[in-house]
């Protein structure tokens, strides 16, 4: 006999806060940029010939250098604090629904396992998550200065306008907001997914359900398509209501020309919002 649990649905709140954080950083980023439209406005004729033959205004770029030096280290470090406590979050988190979902199939005595004590096998995926978290948040500053330090180069280079190069400083501002809230989306879901299957595991459940959540405005059609309950998960004809084992993850998305199949969990893909439930037989 095979029963399902309550689906594990992806808490919202840590994705708010971590989406807020980084919106009110990079706002204060793009804010700062806007010290260097004064030099390029009262300084843009002032040049000079560096060695490739490039006008550059040194005033500019090195006040364009102070900046990116100031921000790539507010970004540092705020990506090692946040992701640490974002991480840790999310496994408390996972601990609690999984405790919430399955209290009918487990005794208090079996989830002595979510404990104070994490166990190695969840510290390394916890590491593994933190490291990643890292290096995506510090990479905002140095790409947001790269872009701006570009169009200030190429508005000295064809004497662009100050009106011009305001317009990009804040495009690239609003470049770096869309990628910080596909960021904080993206992990979010990633991490609690992750964390969630493993703990499971933990507990002897060997096999998830596939739910497509139809919360996605443009929905994978091979996720939304519901299983025939026949066909292998190596190759279904659909991912909605799939069975599958938690160490043969199912194929989430076919091979297309070059692009080769890929195979994984719910949230795996980018934009991916499908969720899972425990199967206990």
């Amino acid at each position: 006999m095979i029963k399902t649990s309550s689906p594990f649905t992806v808490p919202k709140a840590p994705e708010i806060l971590y989406r807020n954080e980084l919106y009110a950083l990079i706002t204060a980023m793009t804010k700062d940029y806007k010290s260097v439209l004064k030099i390029y406005k009262d300084k843009r004729n002032q040049v000079a010939m560096d060695a490739k033959g490039t006008w550059l205004t040194t005033e500019i770029t090195d006040k364009l250098d102070k900046l990116g030096a100031k921000w790539a280290k507010r970004f540092d470090e705020y990506a090692k604090t946040h992701s640490k406590k974002f991480v840790a979050k999310m496994a408390k988190m996972s601990s609690t629904q999984i405790k919430s979902v399955l209290k009918d199939w487990y005794s208090d005595k079996r989830f002595e396992l979510f404990g104070e004590v994490i166990p190695n096998e969840i510290k390394q995926v916890m590491t593994a998550h933190i490291e990643q978290n890292v290096s995506l948040i510090s990479s905002i500053a140095p790409q947001y200065h790269e872009r701006v330090f570009g169009s200030v180069m190429r508005s000295i280079s064809g004497n662009g306008s100050v009106k011009q190069l305001t317009t990009e400083i804040y495009r690239y501002g609003n470049m770096s907001l869309t990628r910080a809230k596909m960021i904080a989306n993206d992990q979010t879901r990633k991490v609690y997914t992750n964390i969630t299957l493993h703990n499971c595991e933990r507990l002897g459940i060997k096999k998830m359900q596939w739910i497509h959540s139809g919360a996605g405005k443009h929905p994978r059609d091979f996720h939304k398509t519901r299983w025939d309950g026949k066909s292998s998960p190596q190759n279904p004809n659909g991912l909605n209501g799939l069975i599958f084992e938690l160490d043969k993850p199912p194929l989430i998305q076919r091979a297309n020309g070059n692009t080769p199949a890929v195979y994984g969990y719910p949230t795996e893909l980018p934009n991916c919002k499908c969720i899972m439930r425990a199967v206990i037989e």
